[in-house]
């Protein structure tokens, strides 16, 4: 490519820019672009700070990626932790600086300790010194670039060239002019520089372009696309390489701490993310989005790496493969964007650098010795200094790029450019400690930071500088290889004998620790001077507002005087404007009255100091301060030592307001007339739960309640009561309202006038106020509550008590019918046969009473049953019965009901059929039983014709029984009710009790066994019961085996009835004496005894509630121990309780409940008669 035409593109692109940064100023002119507060302006900032990515970024990371693999990230992590970790700093940085009116880091770390002009001007020499290697690098970086463009990589070396032959001498000079113009127009140095701002981000969206495009076409250029060039990673191990990385490695630790201090303390990085910030919020937004940035650039860095080595091996320089790659695919457009890229990393960084550096220069060395010259001085306390100022700042502008330069015709051409670049962090990073440590640790001073940062530069000049110039002389290769004197231990690369790691590392480590522990050990040692403790102050607890004290001593200077001081160095328009509206303020109230003479006073000394600050630094403002006041009545040490003794008044009455201020329990926050915040307490952060660096001094009320807002403070209905949408003209004082925070704390605010003008605001806590108010009210409102509740539960208690009554009532007159029906039954037959057998005999009258006698007897059954029915019942609601749950195979239980029911069903021409299933229940399956039988039951009764289905289904961990039929159906209205006593719906083939379902849902309600109905009239009914599934296979239901009713002839027993009422014991001898027995009765214990003597019974048959509180068990024990023998024994009983059942099982006995079925009790005596006749039980005699 020709040279005059990359020439004329690098001119059209320097000549962009500077379009761009002459439309910036002049739009700018009345003030910034875009609102501070906007998303453009915080893009706008985080795209400046990228100022970071030179052409070390753009050239030299790709050549550490391919020779060191992922090390060249290093030097973006550290910014990255920064920005992620570092807010409070930065915030904290931004806001000192804004209040002191620090214009580089050298016044930044001036002004903090003490504003030494002495520490300002080696701060300056130090940056100058480190920083140089820096701006030759991309000095280089675009020389070699340019060369390599036009296919003359041989003019890279440069020694032969002329200078003017050079391009980098061509970049330079435009460099300096672009700085000159746009850098320098301005003599306040902390003014910001929006047009060239503008070009600083327009820069650095052009060199990510650039890359991007450079990275795309070689990724699907010569690497043949994403898949190809995976494949190569994975098969070719030098590509394999790019990817490695060890952070165990010293260089990994290193490098990030020197980039994280480079990131704060280069001279062009502080200025764009320190002195040109217009907002502390936009600090936020660059954590996340300078980070991105970061990341896109270190990835693009990937494959452009790895293509260089797949094309070039180690025949091409790498830092050259992002320009190289192009050139040697034919891709002219490709190299030409590649070089346009590298020129705008490089100028965007020189130029700001430059800038900073010539502001530097200008306030903390050249000008205090100007203005410490007796000649100089003299001038310049009656002529404007405007034009020195500016004069000297573009004169420091071309000495920097012209050092520069000879520096880079100077230091070996074949340095790699990362080495160059890490070597300057390194320089830099010895204003780490000074500046961390100040703003954090009150006690650090001047003496242990100006000893720190000298010891540190003395390492790091001998450890890294002093190696990297061996080539250059003889004698100091000598050195570097055998140590001064041939004293090994003090070899550079080798100090002290730590050998074995890289020269950044080692460097590091020595200059950085060295620096450290002197800082720390000379501060902790050594002492401070006023101004340096007032400062330290000012650093470490951030600024506050307060009353200005007098003047020790009188000073016979007028406002004039200072007025005019101010309008000589800062200018004319800047300085009246800025005097007009400092004496405007003065004037409506705020601060101190103004002297009615004229004179000064402390507030307008410090405000024009601060005003010279920022226009020549913190120390030279001091300076001309001082020799100002010179001649009124002060010598110059006089006025000196007349600033710190008022600063430490000041410092003392901050103090003093502060800790009175952090005494108070309520939350205090006062402002100017302008509502911006002028000091406060802890307790207002804390109550507000706000972050720690957003409240700073002059942040205006407005801000906070946008804040506020975001975070979803407020709700709709209290923004009219907030005191910037009211009308603060015609507002009474006291102005007090409340406001609930989303936490549910409540606060109380008061906002009242103070006298000097401005406002003060209380917050106070009522949270438990409001809390005790709420409790009371909740208490009235619960007492209410509980009255009324109550009262509901009395009426609804008396209700359920009447309907209970009603439902008794209703219970016992069904009862009643249901009873009476069979027995006036019974009453009736016995009649007839009472007139039968009185009436003379006849033929046929024997059938006739025998028939009259079973109907007799079938309506005194029916009774029974009911009676039966009812006792089960009661025993269920009286919880007299307790399920034996226990783990059963359900199968053993539908045997016994498939046995049960069969035959009936057959009787009726009815289909059953019973579904086996292999899983087993938890239960109790005497009571399961029950529910079965008696759902069976009904089927059978209201199945006219059709089937009768018993089957289980699985749900879960459960399994659900269920009894299905063709019967009649039960309507959906009748569902529930059916589950009630002596409730009939629909007449079956026999006529039931309509007790049966009654008894299933108590007994499921005592399993706690599930029951569902499902049914449709006319189709059928589906009754089921859930029960929960066994964890095994269960115990098997044992059967017991049916025991034949012996024939009357059969074996006679001897049986002692025992019973306290005379009418059931002639019953008993009447029915057993019927059976061939031979009966005996008592009807108490004792002649119970005196029988028993007589003749051993064979059997008792006993009751088990005597008279005179005696039982029948008892009376059983008293037997078989005078006995010796076991004498077999049946309680008869009306107590259905499960105790009496447990007394009686515990001594072996068997229980029939009154009244006995004569079939139950037959069956027992035949069990007996048999096991006496087979020899199973003793004979009595």
């Amino acid at each position: 490519m020709q040279a005059w035409f990359v020439l004329a593109v690098a001119a059209g692109y320097v000549t962009t820019l500077f379009l761009v940064a002459w439309w910036g100023d002049r739009r700018s002119a009345g003030g910034p672009l875009v609102s501070p507060s906007s998303w453009a302006a915080a893009i706008s900032y985080c795209l400046t700070l990228a100022v970071y990515n030179t052409s070390w970024s753009f050239y030299g990371s790709v050549g550490r990626a391919a020779t060191s693999g992922l090390d060249f990230a290093t030097i973006y992590i550290g910014p990255t932790l920064v920005l992620l970790f570092g807010q409070r700093l930065l915030s904290k940085v931004i806001a000192i600086a804004k209040a002191q009116n620090v214009t580089s880091i050298a016044d930044f770390i001036a002004a903090r300790y003490g504003k030494s002009q002495v520490l300002a001007a080696f701060v300056t020499l130090a940056s100058l010194l480190g920083v140089l290697p820096y701006i030759a690098l991309q000095l280089k970086a675009v020389g070699k670039s340019f060369d390599y463009l036009i296919l003359q990589p041989e003019r890279a070396g440069g020694e032969a060239l002329r200078f003017w032959q050079d391009s980098a001498f061509g970049v330079a000079a435009s460099m300096a002019l672009f700085a000159i113009v746009f850098g320098v127009r301005h003599v306040h140095a902390s003014e910001h520089h929006r047009g060239l701002m503008l070009a600083i981000a327009f820069e650095s969206v052009v060199k990510l372009l650039a890359f991007l495009i450079v990275a795309l076409f070689v990724l699907f250029g010569p690497s043949g696309g994403p898949a190809a060039l995976l494949s190569q990673f994975q098969s070719d191990p030098q590509l394999g390489g790019i990817l490695s990385f060890d952070p165990a490695q010293p260089v990994w630790p290193a490098t990030i701490i020197i980039s994280a201090i480079a990131f704060l303390c280069l001279p062009q990085a502080f200025h764009v993310a320190v002195v040109e910030n217009e907002s502390p919020s936009h600090t936020r937004t660059a954590a996340w989005l300078y980070p991105a940035y970061l990341a896109l650039f270190s990835l693009l860095i990937l494959p452009i790496a790895a293509a260089g080595l797949t094309r070039f091996g180690g025949m091409m320089d790498p830092d050259t493969y992002v320009i190289s790659l192009p050139i040697a695919a034919d891709a002219g457009t490709i190299s030409l964007i590649a070089f346009l890229g590298g020129l705008s990393a490089a100028t965007g960084m020189v130029i700001m650098t430059s800038v900073a550096l010539s502001t530097m220069l200008c306030n903390d060395v050249i000008m205090p010795l100007l203005l410490r010259s007796r000649v100089f001085g003299l001038h310049a306390q009656s002529r404007p200094m405007t034009s020195v100022l500016v004069t000297v700042r573009r004169l420091s502008i071309l000495s920097i790029l012209l050092l520069a330069y000879l520096m880079h015709r100077l230091v070996n051409q074949s340095y790699p450019l990362t080495v160059i670049g890490l070597l300057s962090f390194v320089a830099v990073a010895q204003f780490g400690p000074a500046f961390v440590g100040g703003l954090f640790w009150p006690r650090a001073n001047k003496a242990g930071a100006s000893l720190g940062i000298a010891v540190g530069f003395f390492v790091w000049a001998y450890t890294l500088l002093l190696p990297s110039a061996a080539p250059l002389w003889p004698g100091i290769e000598e050195i570097v290889r055998q140590g001064p004197w041939q004293l090994a231990w003090l070899k550079p690369n080798a100090l002290l004998g730590l050998e074995g790691i890289d020269p950044i590392s080692h460097a590091t480590l020595w200059s950085l620790g060295a620096n450290l522990v002197c800082f720390l050990m000379v501060s902790a040692l050594g002492r401070q001077s006023t101004v340096e403790r007032n400062q330290a102050a000012a650093f470490a607890d951030g600024v506050v507002r307060e009353s200005i004290p007098k003047l020790s001593s009188r000073v016979v200077v007028r406002l004039d005087d200072l007025r005019a001081l101010a309008l000589r160095f800062v200018g004319a328009e800047r300085g009246a404007a800025a005097f007009d509206a400092y004496l405007a303020a003065r004037i409506a109230g705020t601060g101190p009255r103004l002297d009615p003479s004229g004179l000064v006073d402390l507030d307008s000394i410090r405000f024009t100091e601060n005003l010279l600050a920022g226009a020549i630094g913190a120390a030279s403002a001091r300076v001309v301060i001082a020799a100002s006041l010179e001649g009124h009545s002060l010598s110059r040490r006089e006025a000196m030592a007349m600033l710190d003794e008022a600063s430490e008044a000041l410092r003392f009455n901050r103090s003093l307001l502060q800790s009175t201020l952090e005494s108070v329990p309520q939350g205090i926050c006062a402002f100017d007339a302008d509502f911006n915040i002028t000091a406060w307490n802890g307790r207002f952060i804390a109550l507000l739960d706000l972050p720690p660096d957003f409240v700073r001094v002059g942040l205006p009320l407005a801000d906070l309640i946008a804040f506020n807002v975001e975070r979803g403070e407020y709700a709709a209905s209290e923004f009219a009561a907030l005191l910037v949408n009211r009308d603060v003209a015609t507002q009474r004082w006291p102005y007090l309202y409340e406001r609930k925070r989303p936490d549910g704390t409540v606060l109380e605010i008061v906002y009242d006038r103070v006298a000097e003008g401005g406002y003060v605001s209380t917050y106070t806590d009522v949270t438990e106020r409001h809390r005790a108010a709420e409790a009371l009210r909740r208490a009235n409102e619960g007492l209410e509550l509980r009255v009324r509740e109550r009262t509901e539960a009395l009426e609804q208690a008396k209700a359920e008590a009447e309907q209970a009554n009603l439902g008794k009532t209703r219970f016992l007159a069904a009862a009643s019918h249901d009873l009476l029906q069979p027995l006036n039954a019974a009453r009736l037959f016995l009649s007839a046969l009472d007139e039968s057998l009185s009436a003379p005999s006849r033929d046929g009258d024997a059938d006739k009473e025998r028939t009259l006698v079973s109907s007799a007897v079938t309506a005194l059954r029916s009774t029974e049953h009911v009676l039966d029915r009812l006792l089960d019942i009661s025993s269920y609601d009286a919880g007299a019965v307790r399920a034996e749950i226990s783990d059963f195979p359900i199968a053993d239980l539908f045997v016994q009901l498939n046995v049960e029911f069969s035959a009936m069903a057959r009787e009726r021409g009815i289909a059953f059929r019973v579904v086996d299933c292999g899983l087993a229940v938890r239960s109790d399956p005497h009571l399961l039983r029950r529910i079965l039988q008696n759902l069976l039951s009904n089927a059978l009764r209201y199945t006219p014709k059709g089937r009768i289905l018993l089957g289980c289904r699985r749900r879960g961990e459960a399994l659900r029984i269920e009894v299905w039929d063709t019967g009649v159906g039960i309507a959906a209205a009748d569902q529930k009710r059916i589950f009630e006593e002596f409730q009939r719906l629909a007449p079956g083939a026999e006529k039931g009790l309509g007790l049966g379902l009654a008894i299933v849902e108590r007994v499921s309600r005592l399993l706690d066994h599930a029951v569902d109905l499902r049914s449709r009239p006319g189709q059928g009914s589906c009754f089921a019961v859930t029960v929960p599934l066994a964890r095994g296979p269960g115990r098997p239901l044992r059967r017991t085996p049916a025991v034949a009713v012996p024939a009357p002839a059969e074996r006679a027993l001897t049986i002692l009835c025992l019973d306290n009422d005379a009418t059931i014991l002639d019953g008993l001898s009447a029915l057993l004496g019927g059976w061939g027995h031979r009966v005996l009765v008592a009807a108490d214990a004792a002649a119970a005894m005196q029988a028993a003597a007589a003749v051993l019974p064979d059997v008792v048959l006993l009751d088990y509630h005597l008279d005179g509180g005696c039982n029948g068990l008892d009376f059983l024990d008293n037997l078989r121990q005078k006995s010796g023998r076991e004498v077999g024994a049946l309680v008869v009983t009306g107590d259905r309780s499960e105790a009496v059942r447990q007394a009686a099982r515990a001594r072996g006995c068997e229980v029939l409940s009154k009244p006995v079925k004569p079939a139950a009790l037959r069956r027992f005596l035949g069990g007996e008669a048999l096991s006496r006749q087979f020899g199973t039980k003793p004979e009595t005699s």
